[in-house]
């Protein structure tokens, strides 16, 4: 697994659940909570029983100014931030009891009182200004989105901290949820100490963490007051690994394994994951310049297909960002699947006797998919060239605009469709718009969408210029084909209690026992 910072977020590239049931996408931002489970003491469990979570990769770190979703794992109840994303995507108050924006580009925060770091230091300001600081020195993708837009932070009081943002941003509190707060001056990543519900008491292994309840969290205790989060990579063993007791919560389930685990009695659950794979065009290509061929394309993919490989647990989706997404459109009609139209459009620039000849780039762990690809187009005269690449090829290629035809994925953690425009339809510029727009895509009305509703804090006005940015991308444009969206699988016993989140996160701190 592989990340690559840049100044928007981490570049992910898709890795579909055809084997491992994980998924591996752009990523634009990820949210952290409170716990969400209200509890009496007797409700408590103080046996002293490990709840056992089992996910597929291991992270390579701890440090929570990453974008790396292996350690953002083992890190959701141990970190907090002054606000956060609940399970719909609402902002909600987390270490700042209240915040409000006094005008367009002020923002002012009060500190909760009585929270204490795991160390038993108390939390005040100096923490968030040295977190703050601290995140700004990373310079990892998510600080950099959010620091791009403040343009000064500072003390007014002893539990007041006041933001000033160069531009009116509705999605300040968005980013700002993802900037977790350490005590000051802490450096030692590898042992987090945190003012979440859980603390870490050995972190020896990656692999294999422990977990304890914080009986001095602020807020309401989670149900088990131990838990371990560990990885197992074999796809067989990470199964057996619930079957036999050893795992009561697993993450990652691969596809193949769910009727057999719903024939045990295992618990399943399936969400949308909110990760979207689709094709785009290079405009500046002579073949894809046409909008016959573009068009050609659309008609020629046969979506319901490609959840094959996702083995049904997957969804065709007919836009770049999935339903539930702020600035997603429901008029968006998309085009439907149809050979005889699509050796029609391609008729009109090539006679029956020619084969179009294009390159096809995607990532070189999928190469089944390719071959989806090249099956679907020969049928309406379009023979592919596949050209697998790696990860960091595939990026390298796409930031370049020298791909004439690829296959890319995002995932929409924040739940607003802005970060996606923003970065892949916008048009490329010097100051990190369209910086994966490998597409060469330009439309004056497009990006000026974009930015008005980059700065827009009336929601309906937002709301209707991402949806008609969207509308002219997919439907008058064609710069790319949306082909769809995954399911996340989470499989438990059935004694567990848990409600799976939009993003696909787990809480510890979420799940209970009956």
């Amino acid at each position: 697994m592989k990340f690559f910072n840049e100044k928007l977020g981490s570049f992910l590239l898709v890795l579909i659940i055809i084997l491992s049931g994980s998924g591996l996408f752009f990523e634009d931002q990820v949210s952290g909570l409170v716990s969400l489970f209200s509890y009496d003491k007797d409700q408590i469990d103080y046996s002293g029983k490990i709840l056992n979570i089992t996910y597929l990769f291991s992270p390579k770190s701890l440090n929570p100014y990453t974008e790396d979703p292996a350690i953002l794992s083992r890190l959701n109840d141990v970190y907090e931030g002054l606000v956060f994303l609940d399970e719909n995507f609402s902002i909600r108050p987390q270490l700042a009891v209240s915040y409000g924006l006094i005008n367009g580009i002020e923002w002012e925060m009060t500190l909760r009182k009585g929270v204490k770091f795991h160390n038993g230091k108390e939390l005040d300001l100096e923490d968030v200004i040295y977190s703050l600081d601290l995140a700004k020195k990373t310079n990892t993708g998510f600080a950099v989105d959010f620091f791009d837009t403040v343009s000064s932070y500072e003390k007014v009081d002893d539990t007041t901290i006041k933001f000033i943002t160069h531009a009116p941003d509705p999605l300040f509190l968005n980013k700002l949820s993802k900037i977790k707060i350490l005590p000051a001056n802490f450096e030692d990543f590898d042992h987090p100490i945190g003012t979440g519900p859980y603390q870490i008491t050995d972190s020896t292994d990656f692999n294999n963490i422990i977990y304890t309840r914080n009986e001095n969290y602020w807020g309401n205790l989670p149900y088990f007051g131990r838990v371990q989060i560990k990885s197992i990579t074999g796809k067989n063993d990470r199964v057996d690994s619930l079957i036999n007791g050893e795992t009561d919560f697993l993450v990652d389930v691969p596809p193949d394994a769910v009727n057999e685990l719903q024939d045990r009695q295992f618990k399943v659950d399936f969400i949308p994951s909110l990760e979207v794979g689709f094709v785009m065009f290079n405009l500046n290509d002579r073949n894809f310049a046409k909008k016959e061929v573009r068009k050609a394309i659309a008609n020629a993919l046969n979506k319901e297909s490609f959840l094959d490989l996702a083995m049904g647990y997957a969804k065709p989706i007919n836009q770049f960002i999935p339903n539930g997404v702020f600035g997603y459109n429901p008029d968006i009609i998309g085009f439907d699947y149809d050979s005889s139209l699509a050796e029609k459009e391609l008729s009109k620039i090539i006679s029956s006797f020619e084969k179009l000849k294009v390159s096809f780039y995607y990532p070189e762990n999928l190469k089944l998919l390719g071959q989806y690809f090249k099956d679907q187009l020969i049928i309406v005269g379009i023979d592919l060239n596949l050209n697998s690449l790696t990860d960091n090829g595939l990026q390298e290629g796409i930031m370049s605009g020298k791909l004439s035809f690829y296959y890319m994925g995002w995932r929409n953690d924040s739940g607003d469709a802005l970060p996606f425009l923003k970065s892949i339809i916008h048009s490329k510029t010097k100051d990190a718009y369209g910086i994966y727009n490998g597409g060469n895509y330009k439309n004056t009305k497009v990006d000026q969408l974009i930015e008005k509703s980059e700065t827009n804090l009336n929601l309906k006005e937002r709301l209707e210029d991402m949806q008609e940015a969207m509308r002219i991308v997919v439907d008058e444009d064609i710069i790319g084909v949306p082909l769809f969206e995954t399911q996340s699988i989470f499989a438990y016993r059935n004694n567990l209690l848990f409600n799976p989140r939009l993003d696909s996160l787990v809480y510890p701190s979420q799940i209970q026992q009956k």
